[in-house]
């Protein structure tokens, strides 16, 4: 049986500057902004895997800065790596329920990251990629979301016990 794929739906704002005048046949055709193109990546992860890889090189800038819970790296050729990592260790990645938010040079993408890993557990994690661009690459790729509280919740005892200890140690 397939993988069930959710439809994938965004509002697209179309800027003066995604407005392309030499489109085929004389009609004007719309370009996606990098924005967009960062949108796409990021809908079609799952489906494309190591495919985002050329996306990658062809969006982001060469000394692009990556952060992440994990890593904090520069250069594209670090980033292209985690990426590839990551794809080779987990099962399935997909990003749902994408909002985006701004536009060249600073703008930010929410998401709710679902991961399979190889050994059965599902991580599930809210989040939101800050990106900053020049001329027209990212040079800043900024992922915010909680690493442990997706980790606790993807383990049933550790899931039931994880709301208490926070509240332990926050709440006093």
């Amino acid at each position: 049986m397939g993988a069930r794929v959710k439809p994938f739906v965004y509002q697209c704002v179309v800027s003066p500057r995604s407005l392309d005048p030499t489109g085929a046949s004389g009609t004007t055709r719309f370009m996606p902004t990098l924005p967009e193109r960062i949108m796409t990546l990021f809908a079609t992860y799952h489906i494309r895997r190591d495919k985002v890889l050329d996306d990658i090189d062809a969006l982001y800038a060469p000394d692009v800065r990556f952060i992440d819970p994990f890593n904090d790296v520069v250069g594209k050729d670090h980033f292209m790596r985690i990426t590839r990592n990551l794809n080779a260790r987990v099962e399935e990645m997909r990003f749902d329920d994408l909002e985006l938010v701004g536009d060249d040079p600073h703008f930010v993408i929410t998401w709710t990251c679902k991961i399979k890993t190889r050994v059965g557990l599902t991580l599930t994690a809210p989040g939101v990629s800050e990106l900053r661009s020049q001329g027209g690459l990212v040079t800043l790729h900024r992922d915010h979301w909680d690493a442990l509280g997706a980790m606790a919740g993807s383990i049933p005892f550790v899931r039931s016990i994880y709301p208490r200890l926070t509240r332990l140690v926050f709440d006093g």
